[in-house]
C-alpha cells in the first residue's frame, strides 16, 4: 500500500523536476522574448490581441565574423532596419497581419503582429561598414567583420 509520505515524496520530486524545466525555459527564451507594438489602439487590430513573440536568434563566433541568425517568419526582407551601434546590433522591423478572407473568428491565435524591435549585445568589436544581412526561409543573417583586435589568429608551436 501506497502510503501518504511515499505520495508526498513523489509530488516534490515530480514538483522540483516541473519547476526546473520553467526556469531553464524562462533563463534560455527571456532575450528573446520580444514585444510587439501596434499602430492602433482600439482593439480591432489583431496585433493588439497578442503583444509578446519570440525572435529567437544564434550568435556564431567565426575566426573574423560574428554571425547572428533570428528567426522572423512571415516577413519580407523589406520589414526589417538593422543597424549596429558601439558593438550592439538593433533589429527593428514590422510583421504584418494578413486577416483570412473567410466567414469565422479565431480560436486561438498566439502569433505576434507590429512594430518590434531586437537588440542583442555582441560580445566583440566589430566594423559597422561590413554588416552584410540576408532573409531566407523565415530567419535573417547578419554577419559582421570584427576589428582587427577581436579576430582569432592561430598561433603555431615551435
Amino acid at each position: 500500500m501506497i502510503g501518504l509520505d511515499d505520495v508526498s515524496k513523489t509530488f516534490s520530486r515530480t514538483w522540483d523536476s516541473i519547476s526546473s524545466g520553467w526556469n531553464h525555459l524562462i533563463h534560455r527564451a527571456s532575450n528573446a522574448l520580444t514585444r510587439f507594438h501596434s499602430k492602433e489602439e482600439n482593439g480591432d487590430n489583431p496585433a493588439d490581441v497578442t503583444r509578446w513573440g519570440l525572435l529567437s536568434a544564434d550568435i556564431f563566433d567565426d575566426n573574423d565574423k560574428v554571425v547572428v541568425n533570428i528567426e522572423a517568419p512571415g516577413m519580407l526582407e523589406a520589414d526589417f532596419d538593422i543597424s549596429v551601434i558601439d558593438n550592439v546590433l538593433y533589429v527593428k522591423g514590422e510583421k504584418q497581419f494578413t486577416r483570412e478572407n473567410t466567414e469565422g473568428n479565431y480560436t486561438v491565435k498566439e502569433r505576434a503582429f507590429g512594430h518590434f524591435e531586437r537588440v542583442i549585445l555582441l560580445d566583440y568589436e566589430v566594423d559597422p561598414e561590413t554588416a552584410r544581412a540576408t532573409y531566407k526561409q523565415g530567419v535573417l543573417r547578419v554577419e559582421i567583420k570584427k576589428s582587427e583586435k577581436h579576430k582569432r589568429r592561430k598561433i603555431e608551436v615551435n
